[in-house]
């Protein structure tokens, strides 16, 4: 097993989250954004730790108000 198989370079992350590496760099500058390590000059992303905090931003939509309506 190799130490970082559970890691993703910048540029292929973005691609597989169908964003430009720019926009993923904006992501880890945000206050609670999104986490990553650095060797060097390389930046990497640890795939379990970007899954739950994309998971964490995740929305829900309001739920339907019952009208007031009644019938």
């Amino acid at each position: 097993m190799n130490l970082l198989d559970d890691y993703i370079a910048l540029d292929p992350f973005a691609a597989e989250v169908g964003r430009d590496p720019r926009t993923v760099r904006r992501w880890m500058d945000e206050p609670n954004g999104l986490p990553y390590t650095r060797i060097g000059c390389r930046i990497l992303i640890h795939i379990p730790t970007a899954r739950d905090w994309l998971q964490s931003r995740m929305h829900n939509p309001n739920p339907l108000k019952k009208s007031r309506r009644t019938a």
